[in-house]
């Protein structure tokens, strides 16, 4: 009974300002240096300057008319589109066998299809390289593609198998006794349980292909550069705030993205509501 009392007992006032002190230590220190980019963004010198001596739009306004960086953003887009869609096809196939397969080397199958998240990129890099070299495939969009599925596609795995791990497989087992086929029983059952699993699975592919930079450096070309990769030349040979607003704009980007599967997700808890 006295343990009891002692876990509720609130936390005097001390100790509560002591921790609000440390959380907001933390924010700025996580959140400062995405504040310091966005201001130098704005900064009317040709070079990064902090904090800047006046207010400007330039930077914008040049990257609006920029092939080099227009050329970058639409790449970008040319990569990640596929590789979310590639990921997701191949996240929830691997993600079926690891949650419902019946087989001994479950446990190692999903280990070894989430493997490429902890290993680092420069390694996965120097092993992709020369297979693309092998295979001819160099300074292609499929050699991007295909590389960056590899760290991307671990994301839709693990948020599918999790979603995998909410239902029973007795609800598809039902609708196959009821008469359905294992595709309409996929389609039909599976697919609407762990749809936002899906979505967000694949949000954070298109963010991992979007964002990679060391498998770009290793397999791009100055016809197939993305936006990371011109980001690391300008930042190696030109330090202006032109990178600044492009980290913005960018930042901006992934923050709508990580906005539309918390969106989805509370539509369709309102949806559950109201039905």
């Amino acid at each position: 009974m006295a343990d009891a009392d002692r876990v509720q007992r609130p936390l005097s006032p001390s100790v509560r300002y002591a921790l609000a002190a440390l959380t907001a230590l933390i924010f700025i220190f996580l959140f400062m240096p995405l504040v310091i980019v966005i201001i130098l963004s704005f900064s009317p010198l040709t070079y990064l300057a902090f904090p800047p001596p006046g207010f400007s739009w330039r930077w914008y306004q040049s990257l609006a008319s920029s092939q080099e960086w227009l050329h970058a953003l639409w790449s970008s887009f040319k990569v990640g589109i596929p590789v979310a869609m590639l990921s997701a096809a191949l996240g929830i196939c691997s993600a079926l066998v690891a949650a419902r397969a019946q087989v001994f080397w479950r446990a190692g199958f999903a280990a070894l299809v989430a493997a490429p998240m902890m290993v680092p990129h420069i390694i996965l890099a120097i092993g992709i390289y020369p297979l693309m070299v092998d295979v001819r495939l160099t300074g292609t969009f499929a050699a991007i593609v295909l590389a960056h599925t590899v760290i991307a596609m671990p994301f839709v795995f693990i948020t599918v198998r999790s979603s995998l791990q909410g239902y029973s497989p007795s609800l598809e087992l039902a609708a196959m006794t009821l008469g359905a086929t294992w595709w309409v029983s996929f389609r039909r059952v599976t697919l609407p349980m762990i749809l936002p699993g899906v979505v967000v699975g694949t949000v954070f592919a298109f963010t991992a292909s979007f964002d990679e930079l060391m498998l770009s450096l290793f397999l791009t070309t100055p016809e197939t550069n993305t936006l990371p990769r011109v980001i690391w030349a300008h930042l190696a040979y030109q330090v202006s705030p032109d990178v600044a607003a492009v980290a913005t704009l960018v930042l901006l980007f992934s923050c709508a993205l990580m906005a539309m599967p918390i969106a989805l997700r509370r539509r369709g808890a309102k949806l559950e509501l109201n039905g």
